[in-house]
This record gives structure tokens, sequence and C-alpha cells, in this order.
């Protein structure tokens, strides 16, 4: 599968997501996956089959125009953006996305990033999103509005292993 056909399959995988993930038009959805430091898929069967889910991430100190990612660039120097994670309807809830930020982590942990920060909608609402970052032992910021009028929480998670 050629390049253009693999970031086309997110794109769309994306845009089906609904209002749990950000629309964008293809060429800047193309433009993210190009920016983004960490990119973490899974695929029913073999890669190149169809495509059950995706995470993108962009490291600190990037030029990104992204009003989450500025926000956060503000506030943190060592960090790692999870600019989204889309997963397919029959996939979700099944322990995917859970599995796909453990490795996300991991990937921080190795090259010594010691934030992990995410947003996620309160309107529209992604309880989902929510769960997920409480599981993972997330600490929501604040709670911010968009320029867009959505509002989301900002979250951060630290990458060090907690000792007794």
């Amino acid at each position: 599968m050629n390049y253009h056909t693999h970031v086309r399959k997110r794109w769309k995988l994306n845009e089906a997501a609904g209002a749990e993930a950000f629309s964008l038009p293809e060429s800047q959805f193309a433009e993210l996956v190009e920016q983004s430091d960490c990119v973490v898929e899974r695929w029913q069967g073999k890669p190149g089959g169809k495509l059950s889910g995706f995470l993108l991430s962009i490291g600190a100190g990037r030029a990104v125009e992204n009003f989450g990612y500025m926000w956060f660039q503000t506030r943190f120097d060592n960090f790692l953006y999870v600019d989204r994670v889309v997963m397919v309807a029959d996939a979700r809830r099944r322990g995917m996305a859970n599995a796909m930020l453990m490795e996300v982590l991991q990937w921080c942990r190795e090259r010594g990033i010691d934030n992990l920060v995410c947003q996620v909608r309160d309107r529209p609402a992604n309880p989902a999103g929510h769960a997920l970052c409480k599981k993972l032992g997330f600490t929501p910021l604040e709670s911010v509005m968009l320029p867009s009028r959505d509002i989301v929480t900002m979250y951060q998670r630290s990458t060090a292993i907690a000792t007794p």
C-alpha cells in the first residue's frame, strides 16, 4: 500500500468517527500525519488489511498551528501531545486505545519525554475519551473553549514510573 493510500485510510476513519474526532480536510490531515512524531496503528489481520484504529502525537518544540498543542506548548517544556485517538466503531471498548496509549507512554519513557498530554471534547461530549484518560492516570488541568467554540478538557500525565 502506498503512502497516500495509507494516509487516506486514516483520514476516512477519522471523518467517520463523527463528533469524537476533530474533522479536518484531507490535505490538513495529511499535514498532521507528516508532523506526527509517534504514530500507532491497529489492524484487523495484517497491516494493509482493515484499519481498526490509530493514534497521532506530536512532540514539544514544533511549529504546529493547533490551538490545543500551542496551549500545552506554553505550559510544558517536555511533552508529547496526543492529537487524536480514533477507532472504528466495532473496535471500541475492547482495550485497543488503552494499549496504544500504553505503547506511546513507553515510547515517551524511552526518549526522556516527561509528560503525555491531550485534550478531550466536552462539547460535543466524548465520555469515552474522558473515561480512558482517567483510567490511564491523566489529570484534568483546565476546561478551555476553542476558537471553534467547542469546549475541551486539557489533560496531563507524567511518564514517570511510580515506585513504592
